[in-house]
């Protein structure tokens, strides 16, 4: 009799394994078009959100770059009450805070009087300064504020500039050059695109930022093939931002050379609007949500159908199955266990290096020292010192997921590090940046953290340093490697051994993550190290 009722049994959970298929299978039928409906207004709300955090973004960085404008207004409306003199001084300190911004090449002050210059102060390439002489001379005599975008050699700038007639007849002109390529380098690295990219024109339709470089600082008539440049343009208002509506339209894609939906917004910076177009591959991101959840309800199903059958078929050998996965499963978890405990080892020990690093005592007390000795010689690099040893400390005591910083950041650093060391030995050490490598793109690329300041801080540990024997560190920036060399003078009685106890951290770093391409060698005079680019 047992056997009939276990035939009986499992009949019924065959008969109902092939039930629940059936239901899984129709309710896919029928939800298919809702889920494609609710996808398509998901990813609508989602593709609008991305576009106003942009246009947010983009916003809030083009208008700190018109502070200075703004700044200057100020000064300048202030002006009756100042002499030429104290007039000067102000305009000339934002022109050096304009300068100081990092993705600002080019700052001027010009006075003329007939069109002639007067008094001028300049900061940035000398090679920009005979195109803006020239730029300068071509303006009305009057009063204005405007932007506009130049291409000069292999850089893209964004020129703001202002113009005003003082009480004396005489014209102030002030302005400053945004590096575009620089800042697009930027903006692209810190706000990774979702499915889309985004492009920023000025009301005239030239191009500003584009993932396609080529693109910047040009006309390109395709931005605006479906609507006019003008339209955008009639329905912004500048006093009631609620009021502004995303311009929608389906377009064909320059840069991806598909179908895309384009949401064109406009900002307002200073007296200038500026267009900002949001594209995606809609119908791509619609169908590959889709594709993803009829994907998954299939999965469910056929996982449905195994799971009653492997019940039915294996009914009589379930306790000896489980057994063999629970074996399985408590070796597989022993052997994860010594696995993440052997990277948790190594992982330490890199941490601590670097958290040496950090709280390196004989670093901050040479430091100090200098800063003691400075103060009372030189009060104005004395606050650059300070400036400049905060800088360093926020850099060596900020929070990091990984050991990893890219090439810029580290770059920036060094600077910062060798400004301080350099007030220490004066011009006993020198200290020279080449970067090879296509457009700095390697700059993006990322290294070990603190990997340069070690180097230079063996160079100057281990080497004799004086006025007659200065020491000079040179860092050479390649496609895929970063050369960093010094001359080779090591101290008097000092082993060999010794000049690569500061190395061990970058030795071990690159071992743990199996490249085997990081190097060192004295040839020719010159201590040299070879730092292989991550690639993110």
């Amino acid at each position: 009799m047992k056997f009939p009722l276990k035939k009986r049994k499992h009949q019924y959970y065959l008969l109902v394994s092939v039930s629940l298929i059936v239901l899984f299978f129709i309710g896919y039928r029928l939800i298919t078009n809702k889920i494609t409906l609710e996808a398509e207004g998901l990813i609508e709300v989602v593709i609008k959100q991305y576009a106003k955090e942009k246009e947010s973004i983009l916003q809030f960085d083009f208008n700190e770059f018109n502070k200075f404008i703004i700044d200057t207004q100020k000064i300048i409306e202030s002006s009756d009450d100042l002499d030429r003199s104290e007039l000067k001084n102000r305009l000339l300190f934002n022109s050096e805070l304009a300068f100081s911004e990092e993705n600002i090449d080019v700052s001027f002050v010009y006075f003329l009087e007939d069109n002639e210059v007067l008094d001028s102060y300049f900061f940035g390439s000398m090679d920009v300064n005979k195109n803006v002489l020239e730029k300068i001379k071509s303006l009305e005599d009057k009063n204005q504020v405007f932007d506009t975008i130049l291409s000069l050699g292999d850089k893209t700038y964004y020129r703001k500039v202002i113009k005003h007639k003082l009480q004396d007849g005489t014209f102030v002109v002030f302005g400053y050059d945004v590096n575009l390529l620089n800042y697009w380098g930027y903006f692209s690295q810190k706000y990774i695109g979702k499915g889309g990219y985004v492009i920023l024109t000025n009301n005239e339709g030239v191009c500003m930022l584009h993932p396609e470089i080529g693109y910047i600082g040009k006309y390109e008539a395709s931005f605006f093939d479906k609507v006019s440049l003008n339209k955008i343009v009639e329905n912004f208002e500048p006093h009631d931002y609620k009021k502004n509506k995303q311009v929608k339209v389906a377009a064909t894609s320059e840069y991806l050379d598909l179908e895309v939906m384009r949401y064109y917004d406009v900002m307002q910076v200073g007296n200038s609007e500026l267009i900002l177009i949001t594209s995606f591959p809609v119908n791509i991101l619609i169908n590959e949500s889709i594709n993803d959840i009829r994907r998954y309800l299939l999965w469910m199903s056929l996982l449905a159908l195994l799971t009653f059958m492997l019940i039915l078929a294996f009914s009589r050998s379930q306790l000896r199955s489980q057994y063999l996965k629970t074996l399985q499963y408590e070796q597989e978890r022993k052997r994860l266990a010594i696995s993440n405990e052997q990277y948790q080892q190594k992982n330490a020990r890199l941490q601590l290096s670097q958290l040496r690093k950090k709280l390196n005592p004989h670093f901050l007390f040479n430091t100090l020292n200098s800063l003691h000795v400075l103060i009372g010689l030189d009060k104005t690099t004395s606050q650059q010192f300070v400036l400049k040893l905060s800088e360093v400390y926020r850099y060596l005591l900020k929070d990091r997921e990984a050991n990893f910083t890219t090439v810029k950041e580290e770059l920036h650093f060094l600077k910062q590090y060798f400004f301080l060391q350099k007030i220490r030995f004066n011009n006993s050490i020198n200290l020279s940046i080449v970067d090879n490598s296509e457009e700095g793109k390697a700059l993006l690329k990322r290294i070990p953290f603190l990997a340069l300041e070690t180097l230079v801080e063996n160079a100057i540990k281990h080497n004799e340093i004086t006025k007659k024997n200065p020491l000079f560190v040179e860092v050479l920036i390649e496609k895929d490697v970063i050369v960093v060399s010094n001359n080779y003078n090591p101290r008097k009685g000092e082993k060999e051994a010794s000049y690569s106890v500061g190395l061990s951290y970058l030795n071990n770093f690159y071992a743990f993550y199996s490249v085997n391409s990081f190097k060192t060698e004295i040839i020719g005079g010159e201590f040299k190290c070879y730092i292989p680019l991550l690639s993110k």
